[in-house]
């Protein structure tokens, strides 16, 4: 009978250990992953849905384990940040225009990876045009306002002139 017991203790022991390590393991596994998001901030450029023109800069959002990030740009790698915060500036101007491909990854000390990807759209911006394009509106509003109070006066003055007046009568 005793033979039993330390049979069955033992069992429980290693069944306990086997436990332990499972449960711990996900859990370390689950805890040494970093997590990461970014997003792009317009310093001096033009944004609209994915087009992007201009001074940009990432910024990143990690967990407290992240080391380092990378920052790629059509597979080229376009920065190494040591530092947190994690963030790089670029100019689309320094790129061809088109569809690019913005890689971000980030590293923790065990060497697991969070990466997130997307495809935005460079296209042609300078201040001079922005600038340039923004005049020419005003001038437009500006004439339309002014062809539209013009038309109103006139239509006023039209109106005054007018006058309604009866028939006269003939006497016999």
């Amino acid at each position: 009978m005793l033979d039993w017991l330390k049979c069955s203790v033992n069992r429980i022991i290693c069944f306990s250990i086997v436990a332990w390590l499972l449960v711990f393991g996900c859990l370390a596994g689950v805890i040494a992953s970093p997590s990461l998001s970014t997003s792009y901030y317009k310093n001096d450029g033009y944004g609209l849905g994915d087009d992007i023109g201009g001074q940009w800069t990432i910024n990143t959002d990690v967990s407290p384990d992240v080391s380092y990030v990378e920052f790629y740009v059509d597979e080229q790698l376009e920065f190494n940040d040591t530092l947190a915060p994690f963030s790089w500036s670029f100019n689309t101007n320094n790129y061809t225009l088109g569809l690019h491909t913005i890689r971000v990854i980030a590293f923790n000390p065990s060497g697991e990876t969070a990466t997130v990807v997307s495809n935005p759209n460079f296209v042609e911006y300078s201040a001079t045009n922005f600038w340039l394009m923004t005049i020419v509106g005003v001038v437009i509003v500006l004439v339309v306002t002014l062809t539209v109070s013009l038309f109103r006066v006139r239509k006023k003055k039209l109106t005054k002139n007018v006058y309604i007046t009866s028939p006269k009568k003939i006497c016999d």
